[in-house]
């Protein structure tokens, strides 16, 4: 890393000790940059998209409940109305539906499947958020990252709130 990468990445991150790569800080998403109220929302979106699977097949209308509370029911209604397969199983997604911090903990380890494998970039972009993340695979959270974005900006743009 060269003099100008360091200084912005101690910069962002207060911490020389453990400094982040260029690559590290160019890989961060654009959510790391948003008001916290915001980014707790796209969490919430990305922790409802991780369990479409789940959500799908449930009956227990206290958890379609929490989750519209958390979304809004026009959002609820997009997920359920998800293609099947659209979004891998991710197995922490039955027990994030049972608890308020687990299901934001399943949200905010959902948007750092979008960082990867960078483990430092991880550590510094999970104090962003209120609990802690779930250490979820990269691979299967980046489809439920991606479809939570796609959907969160659709509702952000208010399309789908429109259309409802």
């Amino acid at each position: 890393v060269g003099p100008r990468a360091a200084r912005l990445a101690r910069r962002l991150t207060g911490r020389a000790e453990t400094p982040l790569a260029f690559a590290d800080i160019a890989a961060a998403p654009d959510w790391a940059a948003w008001p916290a109220e915001r980014r707790a929302r796209m969490a919430d979106f990305a922790a409802a998209a991780a369990c479409t699977e789940v959500l799908q097949r449930t009956i227990d209308g206290k958890r379609l409940a929490r989750v519209a509370r958390r979304i809004g029911e026009p959002a609820l209604d997009a997920v359920l109305a998800s293609p099947p397969g659209l979004v891998a199983a991710i197995p922490q997604a039955a027990v994030a539906l049972g608890d308020e911090d687990a299901f934001s903990a399943l949200g905010a380890g959902v948007l750092l499947a979008e960082v990867g494998r960078r483990p430092v970039a991880v550590a510094r972009l999970s104090e962003l958020f209120e609990v802690a993340p779930l250490a979820i695979d990269p691979d299967r959270g980046l489809g439920a990252a991606h479809a939570a974005r796609g959907l969160f900006m659709a509702f952000e743009a208010g399309a789908l709130e429109a259309a409802a």
